[in-house]
């Protein structure tokens, strides 16, 4: 009677097989990390691309929703005081809610947040700053110049023949009309200085309302919308070149000094 061999017989093909070694794990470790260095920049600069893509088509539908306002008042500006053209075009923007904020600045101050990269507004209830009895918040913000009638209660500078009152003006795709701003809207005057420092803000009240726009959300630029109804990207300096108000001087003398956080751009 013979017995039956019941020895394993391993393949030599396997037993010659070796496990990854650990410098060899280290090596494989080392070039996924250097992939991803590289790779992140490119993914962040397209990420930061796609929102300011996202940002310019927010401004474009607010071109729809303020010509249609323009529409129901005979073509004029009427009534869009600083925070309260938010409530005079809810009329036509209920159905778009997320047209309020670009899409990098979505978060509202107080909280520990860049300027440029925060939206305008309060937290919580009460009054948004500067007036009115609800909250409102967001992080566009109009030029005020395009009203219709001067502000008495503002100073001299401010409550001159400057205002726009209507749409149909010569030279509209150089007048801005909404842009990435810190507040709900802004009144420059061509001798406002740029902000000293990357963020500065004034008050309202302060003026330097230029400060307003002058913040760095996209790149050493912001998106803005033109009274000829286009949207483009504008330069942070670029911003003292556009026509405000009916008396805007971009060639005055001394030109702005820029502060050296700007010299880059």
């Amino acid at each position: 009677m013979t017995m039956k061999n019941n020895t394993v017989r391993l393949n030599p093909l396997l037993m010659n097989k070796k496990a990854f070694t650990l410098i060899e794990l280290l090596v494989v470790i080392s070039i996924i990390a250097l992939l991803i260095s590289i790779l992140m920049p490119a993914l962040q600069n397209a990420k930061r691309q796609s929102r300011e893509v996202m940002c310019m088509s927010n401004e474009k539908q607010w071109g729809l929703f303020f010509g249609l306002f323009l529409a129901d008042n005979n073509g004029k500006f009427t009534g869009l005081d600083y925070h309260r053209w938010m409530d005079l075009l809810e009329p036509y923007t209920k159905d778009s809610p997320g047209i309020y904020f670009c899409p990098m600045a979505m978060i509202t101050r107080p909280q520990e947040t860049r300027i440029s990269f925060s939206a305008w507004g309060e937290e919580d209830e009460g009054e948004v700053e500067g007036g009115g009895e609800e909250s409102r918040k967001g992080s566009y913000g109009t030029n005020y110049w395009i009203r219709e009638k001067p502000n008495p209660y503002l100073p001299p500078q401010y409550s001159s023949d400057g205002y726009w009152k209507s749409f149909e003006v010569p030279g509209a795709s150089s007048i801005p009309v909404l842009l990435d701003c810190a507040w709900p809207a802004g009144m420059p005057l061509h001798e406002d200085p740029p902000p000293e420092y990357e963020g500065q803000i004034s008050s309202f009240m302060e003026m330097k309302c230029m400060r307003f726009f002058c913040i760095d959300r996209h790149h050493g630029s912001v998106n803005g919308l033109f009274m000829d109804f286009s949207v483009r990207r504008i330069g942070l300096k670029e911003l003292w070149d556009l026509r405000w108000h009916r008396n805007w001087n971009p060639n005055r003398e001394p030109p702005p000094a820029w502060p050296e956080w700007m010299a880059k751009f």
